[in-house]
């Protein structure tokens, strides 16, 4: 297959709008789940007419509604604010249909994804959606930024890389990869995201510093452990939830409050109960899906940017695309711009040698853009 010539687009509004409705019509099992609510609320309502309070059951009826509308709205506004963070406003972003991979190149660095590391490329109304594996990422593009003939044919090279062909090269270039990178590698550390970036005009003649590991049991405990610490603010709603349910539990059982709000307060209760295992198994998903048992990366810190190499393909983010670097938890983790995307690597994978490199080059980055904007 001979590549496509490279599209480069800005982002306009349309663009935005149409990703966001590509995002909210693959949103269907949410909609289901918030439909289930509602269901969950009628069958409290039932429960609290058997004794025929009608008032009760129109204040259930009434409050069931007004959660789904605020979910509904709360899941739109999140999925708007992702595609504005993804797609700045102005921004260049370009694309390319290339032999071996699918190449993105955005503001804040360039991706280069192998085919076996796509699930899926599919275009829904205005927009063009990535599946990454073996997490199931998935990322929104522009639908212009790529023609049919080119999306054919990256469909084209997704099949044929998952036959038992592709299976083949992916095992040879993957055995070529894990050898490159223990010759090159005087540590070993352990890396659990996806994409990092940065500039470093600082230190031009500054060594490569890199260190690659192959994810194990205890890395996938540290990732799914920052990521639930990082989703505190859920988890202290659900707990409210519970704690509110629960509560109304005990008084309607003991005369405290009319025993028809006992229905309302069970589903309270079972809502934030299914919640809580819905959030902790997607973790678990996710950290299974990403970091692979056995699975090799190498992290890169290259003069002008961090470099992530692994099975699924290569990733460049420019030194001044960083900030927020934090070590907390056994986990690492720095925020990208303009989207400020967290990213997470496992702590082993960057000892306090290079942790202090990434620092000093994500300051000299900032100073340097400084500095010019002064100028």
């Amino acid at each position: 297959m001979s590549g496509f010539e490279r599209r480069t687009i800005t982002i306009d509004r349309r663009d935005q709008r149409a990703v966001l409705g590509g995002h909210v019509r693959q949103s269907r099992r949410v909609f289901v789940l918030l439909g289930v609510v509602v269901v969950l609320f009628a069958v409290a309502a039932g429960l609290s007419a058997l004794d025929g309070s009608s008032s009760s059951v129109w204040g259930i009826a009434v409050g069931s509604v007004c959660l789904v509308v605020v979910l509904v709205a709360l899941l739109i506004g999140n999925q708007a604010l992702m595609v504005r963070r993804q797609l700045p406003l102005g921004a260049e972003f370009s694309l390319m249909v290339s032999d071996d991979t699918l190449d993105i190149d955005g503001p804040g660095g360039a991706d280069r994804i192998r085919w076996r590391q796509l699930s899926d490329l599919t275009r829904i109304g205005g927009g063009v959606y990535v599946t990454i594996a073996p997490s199931n990422a998935r990322l929104g593009l522009p639908g212009r930024l790529i023609g049919d003939d080119a999306l054919a044919q990256a469909v084209e090279s997704i099949r044929l890389a998952d036959g038992v062909g592709g299976r083949a090269d992916d095992i040879a270039s993957a055995s070529a990869d894990a050898s490159a990178s223990a010759d090159a590698s005087a540590r070993a550390h352990a890396s659990v995201d996806v994409p990092a970036s940065a500039v470093a005009d600082a230190v031009p003649s500054a060594p490569a510093l890199s260190a690659s590991i192959v994810f194990a049991a205890g890395d996938q405990r540290v990732a799914r452990a920052a990521l639930l610490r990082r989703s505190g603010p859920l988890l202290a709603v659900f707990g409210v939830l519970g704690a509110v349910g629960i509560t109304g539990l005990a008084a309607g059982a003991t005369g405290i409050l009319p025993r028809d709000t006992m229905g309302f307060s069970a589903v309270v209760v079972a809502l934030a109960v299914v919640c809580l295992i819905v959030l902790v198994v997607a973790v678990s998903r996710a950290v299974r899906r990403t970091l692979a048992l056995g699975t090799a990366q190498t992290l890169t810190l290259a003069p002008d940017a961090l470099e992530l190499t692994g099975p699924g393909g290569e990733t460049r983010l420019l030194w001044s695309r960083l900030s927020g670097l934090r070590r907390a938890g056994g986990a690492v983790t720095v925020k990208t711009l303009p989207s400020r995307t967290t990213l997470l690597f496992v702590g082993r994978l960057i000892d306090d040698e290079m942790y202090a490199a990434i620092e000093q080059r994500i300051e000299s980055a900032q100073r340097s853009g400084a500095d010019s904007h002064r100028a």
